[in-house]
């Protein structure tokens, strides 16, 4: 349920907004549905979402196109003040990248994705906004219930990139060739003390078709914000499993 509320001499009244009643279960997606109805009312001159969250700030990116008021986005803090329009932003970017960013958000990493470590979303972006390809296949995520081979093969690639090995299209051949890189000149493997930092090395090729699926569903749910009842897949359909205890786990392996 949602209700407007208005003040009219130090008294405050709340009306119902059928409008507005939805199943969104995160706030982060309700904030589109409820920027796409202000932007429609007579009134609005322009609509300002006041939020800390970058996963909003995306958002409102990848949905400027639907308010018909700017769109401005304001992560002021403090005594700092800082407000970006959203509407004026959009307009230097094409549909597909904006659409992309997104898709790229939840592969990198978000509140319900797991990220790779010490691999930023800044060198991230900078190969999106590079790459056609990366630029198709990532606008494409979240808009079918499972990714095709073809946009798989991309991201696999995209991910080999961003380890540097530009030349691989094979997550697994890049471990193969860190794991022979750290024990070049050994006698053998425990030669070397040191061993392999794993946190350096891509995820296997069935870990990450298991995280890309993980964050197609997390997009799908992005992709759908303007739907007061969206009809979502299940979460454990989508490479979650159902604990004993009723709880969500995450399936890290096939």
């Amino acid at each position: 349920m949602c209700e407007l509320l208005t003040g009219n001499q130090g008294s405050i009244n709340s009306i119902p907004v059928p409008d507005l009643y939805s199943s969104h279960e995160e706030a982060d997606s309700r904030v589109i549905l409820h920027c796409m109805y202000a932007s429609q009312q007579p009134t609005t001159e322009k609509v300002i979402v006041r939020s800390p969250d970058s996963d909003v700030f995306l958002l409102l990116l990848s949905f400027s196109d639907a308010n018909g008021k700017p769109l401005i986005f304001d992560s002021s803090s403090g005594n700092n003040r800082r407000q970006l329009n959203i509407t004026d932003l959009a307009a230097t970017m094409s549909k597909r990248l904006r659409d992309a960013i997104i898709g790229l958000h939840a592969f990198t990493g978000c509140d319900s994705t797991s990220c790779s470590a010490g691999k930023g979303k800044l060198k991230a972006l900078k190969m999106l906004e590079g790459d056609q390809d990366h630029q198709d296949s990532f606008s494409r995520i979240g808009t079918l219930e499972t990714i095709s081979g073809q946009d798989m093969q991309v991201i696999e690639t995209f991910v080999c990139q961003l380890y540097v090995k530009p030349s691989h299209t094979s997550v697994d051949k890049v471990r193969y060739d860190k794991v022979r890189q750290c024990f070049k000149g050994k006698k053998g493997i425990l030669s070397n003390s040191e061993g392999v930092d794993l946190s350096q090395m891509p995820p296997g090729q069935d870990v990450l078709m298991l995280h890309t699926q993980r964050a197609n569903f997390q997009i799908k749910i992005w992709r759908v914000s303007s739907s007061n009842f969206p009809d979502l897949p299940k979460p454990e359909n989508n490479r979650w499993r159902l604990s004993s205890s009723g709880g969500l786990e995450i399936k890290w392996f096939c």
